[in-house]
């Protein structure tokens, strides 16, 4: 490795070392154990990149501050400890706790396989090995046709309990029934549906209660229908005897002396009196009849074959308490009348109200009146709410703009001025008018007898109202003062900058920037060492911010440069008259000085928003430099490549004697950062440090001050930026 090489390694090493210096100067070195060692350590979450290691770990370096440790050990249960890092070098011990371990096993082939829950919830078939709290828990072992197998368990931390599981097959659950009786190939349905004829046996009836009915082909037998209970396993036998259907019945006209009484007969109801039961079984029933207001009466009857028995019922009138009135209202401050006379405010009461109709009145200011009719009697109250329906509000609306009209809830109430009722409550308006943005605002208009008034001053289309202007103004103030020159994001498209520097080893750099789009900045710039090189360039930017703390953006650079001619050395002259390219009437010649370059820059920033931002870039550069001096004033002292007037390379430690001809055309790769702070909304400052990472040194830039130096390929510059743009006028 060359002194020059070593000489940009150890700058750019000190560089990464300084910036590893400032992010770790918040941090101390602490000592974190746990009981028993070996856990694993994570800072504030239990993720991969906050793991600290594990321990015992000595002299592990934390941020300051409040934080969470947590420690996970296989076999313990993970704790979380709130910390607080202060002091450098002290130590958080943590007691881990032991989890405990069953481990269940098939005591029998059928439990192998079988579904386990540990505390109701599903964790896996046996075998099954499952860490668990240390404590009581439930074991349940099922499968489908055996007993399901439960047991609760005590464990201790650190104990590994093994439990054999043993599963018993269910005892069967349908039994069977055998139906005979006095009648042959009578059908048989179990719960409504057909299982064949008598006498047979039926299977696979399941547990519990079933309906058989028998019913034979003879139709003056009565069908036989019993209720019986099956137990699983078991066989029963059922024998019906089917009789023969009783007579005809007869029927039952029942009558009251109170209209609409409800009339039953042996607890089945009828319906309203006057009522009949038909197909009455011939023998005594029991008649009831209920009405409201009336005791409920019985009365037995009997009813022949094939005839109807008429019956009278009497009901007697049960003596009960005055009615009373009872008024509601939902408005406060409403006033009830009664027959006219005032009762005061809602809710009234009036106990032992005379029998009859009465007339009720609701008033309240700023509502209809609730005009309601009401009857009491005996027994009987009466009870009115009313609901007041507003009057409505008096509304006047006025607008800038003659022609507009005006909207309540969608609908059109006619055309500006208007002056008009609209209903009392919450109310969307609005008033339009063509060429004008639409006002619109959500009401709520009280009861009043003033009318309210609206007056509205429409924006034309395109206009902003004040309000608009002021908070766009803010924004574009804010989008101005954190608008930066030198970061991976673009310009806002209303703002320009001037960038002014001094540094190495151009003296003096002026650059102008405009945003164009969103996503695009293009600009120019001038740069000089005075007499050596002036250069131009041009420039375009793309940039993305995905948030508004990072951005990264792709520049382009391409320009070129001028400088100072030298004319030919006598012996450069006689060379060229003896080849016959020069003679004593032709001037003399020049060796003209250039330069051209191209520049593919990749930014990445982090924004501190009204602070500044930190910007990293990475570029390739092409240069081709027309510099025809002697050694002195290049890097051709230094290092080979440099074409003399012969053609020949020279040797390291050409002498200033030695001269030059030809263009250097080199690439090289830059790495740079930048630091930038915003001082206001129009001026920031800024500092930047380049190096080449790969490359060679450019002549041009060789011995710049006469002081016998080459190119040192690691440049810097200290600037200021003045921003500047369209300011909305108020």
């Amino acid at each position: 490795m060359t002194a020059r090489s070593a000489t940009r390694t150890m700058a750019i090493l000190a560089l990464l070392a300084s910036s590893q210096a400032s992010a770790q100067r918040g941090t101390i070195p602490v000592n974190i154990e746990s009981v028993p060692p070996g856990a694993t350590v994570y800072l504030d979450q239990e993720a991969d990149a906050h793991r600290l290691g594990v321990t015992p770990m000595r002299n592990v370096r934390v941020p300051r501050g409040n934080h969470t440790l947590i420690f996970t050990l296989r076999g313990h249960e993970t704790l979380r400890q709130a910390v607080y890092f202060r002091r450098r070098r002290e130590t958080f011990r943590a007691t881990l706790n032991a989890l405990a371990v069953i481990d269940l096993q098939a005591g029998n082939p059928a439990a192998n396989g079988a579904a386990v829950r540990i505390d109701g919830q599903p964790v896996g078939n046996i075998p099954h090995r499952q860490t668990v709290q240390p404590g009581r828990h439930l074991v349940q072992v099922g499968r489908e046709g055996y007993v399901t197998f439960n047991q609760w368990v005590d464990v201790a931390g650190g104990q590994v309990l093994t439990l054999p599981v043993l599963l018993e097959a269910q005892a069967p659950s349908t039994g069977s029934l055998l139906v005979a009786g006095d009648v042959s190939g009578a059908a048989i349905y179990v719960d409504g549906t057909p299982r064949g004829s008598t006498p047979t046996v039926i299977d696979g009836l399941s547990e519990g209660e079933h309906t058989i009915e028998v019913r034979a082909n003879d139709p003056s037998l009565q069908p036989f229908r019993q209720t019986v209970r099956i137990v699983a396993g078991e066989r029963l036998t059922l024998s019906p005897t089917l009789r023969p259907a009783p007579p005809a019945g007869g029927s039952l006209r029942v009558l009251t002396n109170v209209p609409g009484a409800i009339v039953s007969v042996d607890g089945e109801v009828l319906g309203e009196a006057p009522a009949t039961a038909d197909d009455l079984p011939p023998g005594e029933h029991i008649v009831e009849a209920r009405a409201e207001g009336y005791r409920p009466a019985q009365q037995p009857v009997t009813v022949e074959a094939g005839r109807q028995r008429v019956v009278s019922v009497r009901l007697e009138e049960v003596q009960r308490a005055p009615g009373r009135i009872v008024v509601n209202a939902d408005v406060d401050g409403a006033v009830v009348l009664v027959d006219g006379e005032e009762r005061g405010a809602p809710p009234v009461v009036i106990e032992g109200a005379p029998a009859g109709t009465h007339a009720i009145i609701v008033r309240a200011e700023g509502y209809r009146e609730h005009r309601e009719t009401c009857t009491v009697g005996p027994g009987h109250s009466c009870e009115v709410t009313a609901h007041l329906e507003p009057i409505g509000t008096p509304v006047r609306v006025e607008a800038n703009v003659p022609g507009a009209e005006f909207l309540v809830d969608g609908a059109v109430m006619g055309p500006v001025p208007w002056e008009g009722t609209v209903p009392v409550g919450s109310h969307r308006i609005e008033v339009r008018a063509p060429g004008y943005r639409s006002y619109t605002a959500q009401v709520a208009l009280r009861p009043s007898r003033q009318p309210r008034l609206f007056n509205v001053g429409l924006v034309g289309e395109g206009e902003l109202t004040p309000e608009e202007r002021q908070e766009r103004r803010a924004e574009r103030r804010e989008r101005h003062r954190q608008a930066v020159s030198r970061s991976g994001a673009t310009l806002p498209d209303d703002l320009a900058v001037l960038d002014f520097s001094l540094g190495w080893p151009h003296l003096f750099e002026f650059r102008l920037g405009i945003g164009i789009f969103d996503w695009l900045e293009a600009g120019i710039g001038l740069r000089t060492t005075f007499y050596r090189l002036t250069e131009f360039e041009g420039r375009v930017k793309a940039g993305y911010r995905p948030v508004r703390q990072v951005s990264v953006g792709a520049q382009l650079r391409i320009g070129g440069g001028l400088g100072p001619a030298r004319e030919a050395t006598e012996e450069e002259v006689v060379d060229l008259e003896a080849a016959g390219e020069w003679d004593s009437s032709m001037p003399v010649p020049e060796h003209a000085t250039n330069t051209f370059f191209f520049s593919l820059e990749g930014l990445f920033s982090l924004h501190f928003l009204n602070a500044g931002n930190f910007t990293l870039w990475l570029a390739l550069d092409y240069h081709s430099d027309a510099w025809v001096w002697n050694g002195r004033d290049s890097d051709c002292r230094w290092a080979s490549g440099c074409q003399p007037m012969g053609g020949d390379t020279l040797a390291d430690g050409a002498d200033d004697s030695d001269r030059l001809s030809g263009r250097q055309s080199l690439a090289r790769l830059r790495l740079g950062g930048s630091l930038e702070f915003i001082l206001s909304s129009r001026w920031n400052t800024w500092a930047s440090f380049e190096g080449i990472l790969a490359g060679g040194s450019r002549r041009i830039f060789g011995d710049v001050w006469g002081f016998g130096k080459p190119d040192i390929q690691l440049y810097a510059r200290l600037g200021f930026t003045y921003k500047f743009g369209y300011v909305e006028r108020d």
